[in-house]
């Protein structure tokens, strides 16, 4: 059994733009040193000991490439352009064992404490299938929010519903291939007439329950650099995070 990181930067960033590069590259200073935002997701995976970590990169984005091609850590390049958030994170997939357990992120995240991806492996580790890890934001509708019973069974996932199911939105995740496999054939069932969700295809596990499906709470500290204004601000919030 291996451990991936997926980190899916597939996507056109048209949030963000015009900034020039792709938004994964944004600068923040954190202690005296410049990172790329996604850095901070790679070195995450990187705390969790994972044995590859598999960056999926939009054709269009070689900056992208560029930029991580010397980076001193064991990494691989797929470049595909991706349709959908949960399309790009399952890409990599493919030719991987049914026991091996992936890591997931977003790449335009900041998070901690600095052992999230490392709680995210230990709970896979004892026969989870698949686990999100929770962060608590002031306002879940503006993420997926989710419902989890006293022993942390997620119940439910809803995309960006007003008002949320709780203030408790996923941020990361991970899972073993054999559901992500299951995953797949929920995301698929969405259609193409629309964006697909990876929210919707949670929700879609939960309420089957054909799989060990839990959460881990991991604090309040997540900050989401996906729009303009978030950009403005992150330089301001990063001493408040712990990496």
């Amino acid at each position: 059994m291996k451990c991936y990181g997926i980190l899916p930067m597939a996507g056109k960033g048209s949030r963000v733009q015009p900034i020039a590069f792709s938004k994964e590259l944004y600068p923040v200073a954190y202690r005296k040193q410049h990172f790329a935002i996604s850095e901070f997701s790679v070195r995450a995976m990187l705390r969790a000991k994972v044995d590859e970590i598999k960056l999926v990169i939009n054709p269009n984005k070689l900056d992208l490439a560029k930029y991580y091609a010397t980076y001193n850590a064991p990494l691989s390049m797929y470049f595909y352009n991706s349709p959908s958030l949960p399309e790009s994170c399952l890409f990599p997939i493919f030719g991987l064992h049914d026991d091996d357990i992936c890591l997931f992120g977003l790449p335009d995240t900041i998070f901690s404490p600095r052992d999230c991806y490392v709680k995210i492996r230990r709970c896979l580790k004892k026969g989870v299938d698949i686990c999100l890890g929770l962060f608590k934001v002031d306002d879940g509708s503006k993420f997926d929010s989710v419902k989890i019973s006293g022993k942390k069974d997620v119940l439910k996932v809803e995309v960006k519903k007003s008002p949320p199911l709780s203030n408790w939105i996923w941020g990361i995740w991970g899972a073993n291939v054999k559901t992500l496999k299951l995953l797949q054939k929920e995301i698929a069932r969405q259609g193409k007439k629309r964006e697909r969700l990876l929210g919707v295809g949670f929700n879609a596990l939960a309420k089957k329950k054909k799989v060990v499906f839990k959460a881990e709470k991991l604090g309040k500290s997540y900050f989401d650099v996906g729009t303009m204004d978030a950009i403005v601000k992150v330089n301001k919030v990063i001493d408040n995070f712990n990496f």
